[in-house]
């Protein structure tokens, strides 16, 4: 592995400290946020993956989880992060929650690799505590087929990146244990 640039980890340090700091400020949602998205970046991290993306993932819930807009995140990190949390935010107008999804992803697919490879982290982390087959089945089956249809959708995209490969196996490992439920 590449050694680590100590530059990169200011900046990307100075996105959790941002992160924390909206949403200490007006942070709205029940799950661990902060935590959730410091987890996303340090995947993203250790495998190397450059700092925009790294600071993209922890910011990619800030605009649904607090008061924090699109335009400030820009000032603050560029545009180009600015856009990676774009890519990956839920419009909650949208529709319901199935739409929502299809929709972030077909704007992920119009932003691009990196913008997928935000996704596949997200979902990587969220399966490790969304995910409940026994407890709640339904849910887990929804959500499962969800990330099944983002890895096919992102494939031909990041179907060689780590981050998918390891959102793969997660997802495979999950399939299983509903199919065990079946029999």
């Amino acid at each position: 592995m590449p050694e680590k640039n100590p530059q990169d980890a200011q900046e990307i340090e100075e996105a959790v400290v941002f992160l924390v700091t909206r949403m200490m400020e007006s942070g709205h949602n029940p799950k661990p946020v902060v935590l959730h998205s410091v987890r996303m970046g340090m995947y993203l991290y250790n495998y190397s993956y450059e700092p925009d993306i790294v600071k993209a993932a922890i910011l990619h819930d800030i605009t649904e989880d607090s008061d924090t807009s699109i335009d400030e995140i820009k000032e603050r990190f560029g545009e180009r992060v600015a856009q990676l949390v774009q890519a990956n935010t839920f419009d909650s107008t949208a529709g319901d929650r199935a739409v929502q999804g299809e929709e972030c992803l077909q704007r992920c697919l119009e932003y691009g690799m990196d913008a997928f490879i935000v996704k596949a982290a997200d979902k990587l982390e969220n399966s490790f505590y969304v995910v409940d087959p026994v407890a709640a089945r339904d849910w887990s089956e929804f959500w499962v087929a969800e990330m099944r249809h983002m890895l096919d959708v992102a494939q031909p995209v990041i179907g060689s990146e780590p981050i998918w490969q390891e959102l793969n196996q997660q997802c495979h490992k999950l399939e299983a244990a509903i199919k065990q439920l079946e029999a």
